[in-house]
Parts: C-alpha cells; sequence; structure tokens
C-alpha cells in the first residue's frame, strides 16, 4: 500500500473556510502515540478567537478503514475527520480530490460542520 504524499501542503495556511474558521497549520501529524506519520493534519482557528479554540483534522495517508478492512465505501480512499471525533465525522476523499486544494477545503468544511454539530447536539 502506498503512502499518500501532498506536494506543497503548506499552500493551504491561511485559507479561509466559508464558516469564518481558518487553516493556520497543515503538514505532518506530530503525535507520535497516534502513528503521526500515518497523518496529516490540517489545524483550524476560527477568526478572532484564541487559538486555545483550535481544532485538528487528519488525513490519513493510506486507503480503506482500519477498523473496518471490508467496507467498500473507503475502497482506495483516505480518510478526513477531526481529531478525537472520528466516528461521526468521517469523510471518505479520493485522491483526485484531495488534489484540488478547493475541493479538500470543501471537505475539511465539512468535518468542521459535523464537528459543530457534535458538540451543539451534546453527544459527549
Amino acid at each position: 500500500m502506498e503512502k499518500l504524499t501532498i506536494k506543497n501542503i503548506k499552500n493551504i495556511i491561511g485559507r479561509t473556510l466559508k464558516s469564518g474558521r481558518y487553516i493556520c497549520e497543515a503538514g505532518d501529524y506530530m503525535e507520535d502515540s497516534f502513528g503521526g506519520e500515518q497523518y496529516y493534519q490540517f489545524c483550524i482557528y476560527k477568526l478572532g478567537d484564541d487559538p486555545v479554540g483550535k481544532q485538528t483534522v487528519v488525513l490519513q495517508r493510506t486507503t480503506g478503514n482500519t477498523y473496518a478492512p471490508n467496507d467498500h465505501k473507503s475502497k482506495d480512499k483516505y480518510e478526513l475527520f477531526c481529531m478525537g471525533l472520528q466516528s461521526c465525522t468521517y469523510q471518505y476523499l479520493t485522491k483526485k480530490e484531495i488534489e484540488n486544494p478547493d475541493t479538500l477545503i470543501g471537505y475539511i468544511e465539512m468535518v468542521m460542520e459535523k464537528t459543530e454539530e457534535f458538540f451543539k447536539n451534546k453527544n459527549y
């Protein structure tokens, strides 16, 4: 299985999402206990807010669902989700969708909307 490589991933830094959030960091996920080399991270802040409110969205570098290898929806796709809320925020993307920065940003926005909905409904 080949690992995904995103060239120029740093070019997405500073891009604003429709919700008023912005991408402040992008690159390798540095948390080794979670398998840092297996993910890219996108750190999201809300404009005007203190950075303590940062959310981390991660993109798995290999295709498929590691918890359900026979999941046909994940075949040849990469999983994007909000760290800590994988089961309720995940979204599968094709390599072509990841290659287009505007499409990738749209999916990051989708994950952030699912995250906001989770906390609004107090599902924790």
